[in-house]
């Protein structure tokens, strides 16, 4: 995931487009989708798949981005944060889902929004754990709720040895 908001997050597209020129895995943009054309420069900027955020867009909106997705042959990574959202996300369409285990109101952190909420997303969506993940136990216990995948990236980026914490939280799957 490559963060592409300047102002908070410190991030900017250029980051994208030379990370999607360079490596061979897909290529998240990480930032708040809030317009219609945002998708349509991840796709320029060489992403993969953009994120849409259920707290952040009505269902109308949920449904004309995952849309616009489809057409342009860009995955979305759906996010969302509770029961409500859930049911949102899958009335939409949304193939992946990522259960975001931060609290955006206070920025707690809980891994157990994802093991909570993970009984009501089909096995056949993908599943992402988003936030949280610290240590290989937590790597554990999402794969055995049913974890497809884990968004990790506060901790990768705190960390001095990037490769090793990497190999170390891989070896726990």
């Amino acid at each position: 995931s490559v963060l592409t908001e300047p102002k908070w997050f410190l991030g900017s597209d250029n980051y994208l487009k030379e990370i999607a020129e360079n490596v061979s895995i897909p290529c998240l943009r990480k930032d708040f989708t809030i317009d219609e054309y945002m998708i349509y420069e991840a796709k320029l900027l060489g992403a993969s798949a953009v994120l849409l955020i259920c707290s952040l867009l009505n269902k109308t909106q949920l449904n004309e981005y995952l849309s616009v997705c489809n057409e342009l042959g860009l995955s979305a990574l759906t996010e969302v944060h509770n029961e409500s959202e859930v049911q949102t996300a899958l009335e939409a369409g949304a193939k992946i889902i990522g259960v975001n285990n931060r609290n955006l109101k206070d920025f707690s952190v809980d891994t157990e929004n994802s093991h909570r909420l993970r009984r009501q997303i089909p096995k056949e969506i993908l599943f992402v754990s988003e936030s949280g993940i610290r240590q290989e136990k937590d790597i554990q216990k999402l794969c055995e709720i049913g974890a497809d995948a884990v968004l990790i990236g506060e901790m990768l980026m705190k960390a001095a040895d990037k490769k090793a914490v990497l190999a170390k939280l891989r070896a726990a799957i």
